[in-house]
């Protein structure tokens, strides 16, 4: 029994190590080195200059969109009765003089508005129990009412969701009202008259009354709504495209965001080589934006933490983690910065090559310059008939074919100043059929490693770069080609690599376009290469257009959430008030 549990404790043991090793074979093992699971792929963070940007623009469309607002329904119970107010709208504002935006570590941040002053008018409605005011009657009219020095202070604090959504929720409010002026009319004569001349004990009871309310419409706005939006942003996001609508994902005027790609590569040997960056963007593989801890305030900036897997339909699933990596200190004026690492490109690298996104039917058709050089009879210049042995004369006037397969997921390592990428494959060469209908006709089989060093930098909003090869080697497998050996099929490297350089160049120049937000300008960025991670930094612009469909989307679904109250309050209006015999005189 004791030979038996020990021969099956060594057997598990043996399958746990082919296991790892399988596993280690699909990727490089530096990728483990220095992970951890809770590391971010991609961190933005907003400069001090950003937020004063968006502070000033903030206040910008808040002002113009306060006079466009419809004030929601307001009916309060109060010692001598009941007042309410409905239709309401507000004729003038003066915008704050004062106004500023203050961040608290780790996660909060406090806005505060003074000195603003309101003017605001609708229809009103009272039943009040005053000894003299006999028998109390229902009132109703129009109101006219000036709030003056107007005082707003808001702490907000920041955090994600389980699902890695952004979250926000009201720390703390306060509103105070310096004065307030009151005039009711179309009540009737006497009412008027009676309302106007108890104006002081009205606006007693009105000032707190609006207190309350500016608060409680600003929480429901932050905390329900705001999240509401927030949480209906996709967090996954296809590689094509090109820029997020976050409004279109929102409040839902498009579905672009839901549609499911379904795209195939395109069959390799009618594809080029010089489009296989903008094939793999075609493909089903997702970016997953969820943050990965609450946002956070440090040295006077928000910084956004976020997952960055790619991965094929957003399954997730990649064996490594990302880097840990140290962010340097905010440093000059640019407005925001943006950190990706290389675990967002080796998990699509991964992801594409679990997909077999990466093997390659390579022709004649596949770019321009192999175009002469895949022949086995050389019609101009150079072939591989005349350098591979004795493939021209064995093999006269065939078209040669290769076939890339990847032996392992590629690796991409951000250093200073460049990127290092290797790529192991399996390369098997193949002669077409002189005749269709025929079997392509294998003749060498051989595998290839690849290193290569990359320059990157910006041209516009692209990303663009040149490749050097480093290192090339070919180990033949198989050959079936007359005085093809491992000396000979080695010298291919000398070749391939001036070809390969010029093709990764080629794709390269091609450029990629950054992630982009509609609604969102990036101007005059900026890229640098630092150990794992590449840096962005960059101005930005907002339409102003977006910063107000953001705002009225808010501030309508706030508005829409009290409907039921504005509901019940049309018909408590409509239907007489309980036990009481009005006097007509009176009105």
């Amino acid at each position: 029994d004791s030979s038996k549990m020990i021969r099956a404790l060594l057997a598990g043991a043996l399958a746990a190590v082919l296991a790892a090793q399988t596993v280690e074979k699909e990727y490089s093992p530096l990728l483990d080195q220095y992970s951890a699971p809770d590391n971010p792929g991609i961190v933005l963070r907003v400069m001090p200059t950003g937020l004063a940007y968006m502070r000033e623009l903030g206040i910008k469309v808040v002002n113009e969109q306060m006079l466009k607002m419809a004030l929601p329904t307001i009916r309060e119970r109060i010692d001598t009765g009941e007042v309410a107010i409905h239709n309401a709208y507000i004729s003038k504002y003066w915008a704050p003089p004062e106004y500023s935006l203050e961040l608290v570590e780790p996660n909060m941040f406090s806005w505060s508005m003074s000195k603003m002053h309101i003017r605001a008018a609708g229809n009103f409605e009272a039943q009040l129990n005053n000894p003299l005011l006999l028998p109390t009657v229902p009132i109703h009219g129009t109101f006219e009412t000036l709030l003056g020095h107007v005082t707003l202070q808001i702490s907000v604090r920041l955090s994600k969701t389980d699902l890695g959504a952004p979250r926000v929720q009201t720390a703390y409010c306060k509103s105070s009202v310096g004065y307030v002026d009151l005039n009711v009319r179309n009540t009737g004569v006497i009412t008027d008259l009676f309302i106007n001349g108890f104006k002081s004990f009205l606006i007693s009871q009105y000032k707190p009354m609006v207190e309350h309310k500016m608060c409680n419409m600003i929480e429901q706005m932050i905390d329900n709504d705001m999240n509401l939006m927030m949480a209906s942003m996709p967090l996954k996001v296809g590689l094509n495209d090109d820029a997020l609508d976050v409004l279109a994902a929102t409040f839902q005027s498009q579905s672009r965001h839901s549609r499911q790609r379904r795209s195939k590569l395109p069959s390799a040997n009618n594809a080029t080589l010089l489009n296989i960056v903008q094939n793999l963007r075609q493909q089903e593989l997702i970016m997953d934006y969820a943050l990965t801890a609450d946002p956070f305030i440090s040295y006077g900036s928000i910084a956004m933490a976020a997952k960055g897997e790619i991965s094929w339909r957003g399954q997730g699933g990649t064996p490594f983690h990302p880097p840990t990596i140290k962010l340097p200190p905010p440093h000059g004026v640019h407005m925001i910065e943006f950190y990706a690492t290389d675990y967002i490109a080796n998990s699509m690298l991964y992801h594409a090559y679990r997909q077999r996104l990466l093997d390659l039917i390579i022709g004649p058709e596949s770019t321009p310059a192999l175009k002469d050089l895949l022949r086995t009879t050389c019609t101009s210049g150079f072939c591989l008939g005349e350098f591979l042995g004795g493939l021209g004369e064995q093999y006269p006037d065939r078209i040669v074919e290769i076939r890339f397969t990847a032996r392992r997921s590629p690796l991409i390592v951000f250093v200073e100043d460049r990127a290092r990428f290797r790529l192991h494959g399996r390369m098997n060469m193949f002669l077409r059929p002189k005749q269709r209908g025929g079997q392509p006709e294998l003749i060498i089989r051989a595998d290839t490693t690849m290193t290569s060093n990359v320059k990157l930098w910006l041209n516009d909003s692209h990303v663009v770069g040149n490749a050097t090869i480093e290192n090339l080697d070919f180990r033949l497998l198989e050959s079936r080609v007359n005085d093809v050996d491992q000396s000979v099929f080695g010298d291919l490297g000398l070749f391939g690599a001036e070809f390969l350089e010029q093709l990764l160049t080629e794709i390269l120049q091609l450029g990629i376009a950054l992630p982009a937000m509609k609604g969102v300008v990036l101007k005059s960025p900026k890229i640098t290469l630092h150990e794992r991670f590449l840096k962005v930094s960059t101005y930005f612009k907002m339409d102003e257009s977006f910063i107000t469909s953001i705002i009225q989307g808010t501030i309508r679904q706030t508005l829409s959430s009290g409907s039921g109250q504005r509901r019940e309050f049309r018909r408590r209006r409509e239907a007489p008030f309980p036990s009481l015999n009005p006097r007509p005189e009176l009105l």
